[in-house]
C-alpha cells in the first residue's frame, strides 16, 4: 500500500436587600462588588461563574490542575474547547464527502487503531517532513505497538488513498490542516491545552521535532520524563485521529 510523504503537521447571587422605613436600600456599600462568583463546588454554566482561578467544568466550579504533571494527564480539567464537538456533523464537505465513502472502515477504526496513528503523528511526522529513508521503518514500528490496529488502520489508509472526494476535498495537507484546526478548537482543546501546561510533553515534543533517524526519536523515550511526555502527546493525537485519520492519508 502507499504511505504519504509529506506531513504538516474553558451565580448570580441576589444582594441582600433591607426593608427601611417601607423602602428597599441595597445592604451593599458602592465599594462592594454586587455579585458573587461560585466557590469550589457550586454550580455554574461558565467559567466566569466561578471566582478565579477556578473553572467551570461539568456545570461544577473545580479547582484547576495543582501540578505540571496533574496538569498533563487531566486535559478534562481544561474544559471542552470553544467549537463545536464533531458528534455534530460532518463539519466540511469533505469531510461529508469521506464519511460516507470510508464511513464503515472508520467506525470500525477503534482504540488500537487510533493508537497506531498517533503514533505515527507524533513519532514518524518529522521523519517524513525531513526525508528520513527510517520513515517506512517507523511506521513498521508503529504497527509493532499496535498490532491489533493494524488491519483497521491500512482499511482507513486504503480507502483515503483510494478516495474519489476530489474536488471536495483540496490536496493533502488542506483539509488535514483543516480538520486538525476544528478538533483543535473543539473535541481535542483540552488534550493540546494539556501538553502546553505539561514541561514533560513540550520537551518530549521538543526533542521528536530534532530527531534525524528511529534511533534518536525513540531515544527521546530514555527518561520517566520522557515516557509520560509521549503518553501526553499520543493522548492529544489520538483525539485528533479520531476525527482526521482519513483527510491525513488523502493524496
Amino acid at each position: 500500500m502507499t504511505f504519504r510523504t509529506t506531513w504538516t503537521g474553558i451565580a448570580l447571587v441576589a444582594t441582600p436587600l433591607l426593608l427601611l422605613s417601607g423602602s428597599l436600600v441595597s445592604a451593599c456599600t458602592d465599594d462592594e462588588d454586587p455579585f458573587r462568583r461560585g466557590f469550589s463546588g457550586d454550580t455554574c454554566s461558565e467559567t466566569d461563574d466561578c471566582a478565579e482561578p477556578l473553572r467551570c467544568l461539568k456545570n461544577v466550579c473545580t479547582e484547576p490542575p495543582s501540578s505540571i504533571t496533574d496538569a498533563g494527564n487531566d486535559p478534562d480539567a481544561f474544559g471542552p474547547g470553544p467549537g463545536p464537538s464533531a458528534d455534530a456533523g460532518p463539519w466540511s464537505a469533505c469531510d461529508n464527502c469521506l464519511e460516507s465513502v470510508c464511513g464503515v472502515a472508520e467506525k470500525a477504526c477503534g482504540p488500537e487503531c487510533l493508537a497506531l496513528e498517533a503514533c505515527i503523528e507524533t513519532t514518524c511526522a518529522h521523519l517524513s517532513a525531513i526525508g528520513s529513508p527510517d520513515e517506512s521503518n517507523c511506521f513498521v514500528h508503529c504497527q509493532g505497538q499496535h498490532p491489533q490496529g493494524k488491519e483497521q488502520h491500512l482499511a482507513v489508509v486504503d480507502c483515503a488513498v483510494g478516495t474519489t472526494c476530489q474536488p471536495h476535498c483540496a490536496y493533502y495537507p488542506q483539509d488535514y490542516d483543516f480538520c486538525r484546526t476544528f478538533m483543535n478548537n473543539g473535541d481535542c482543546y483540552g488534550y493540546g491545552a494539556a501538553c502546553e501546561a505539561s514541561l514533560n510533553c513540550k520537551n518530549f515534543r521538543d526533542c521528536i521535532k530534532l530527531c534525524s533517524s528511529l534511533k534518536d526519536c525513540l531515544a527521546c523515550d530514555d527518561t520517566p520524563e520522557g515516557v509520560d511526555g509521549r503518553a501526553i502527546l499520543e493522548a492529544y493525537e489520538a483525539c485528533v485521529a479520531s476525527e482526521c485519520l482519513t483527510e491525513s492519508w488523502i493524496p
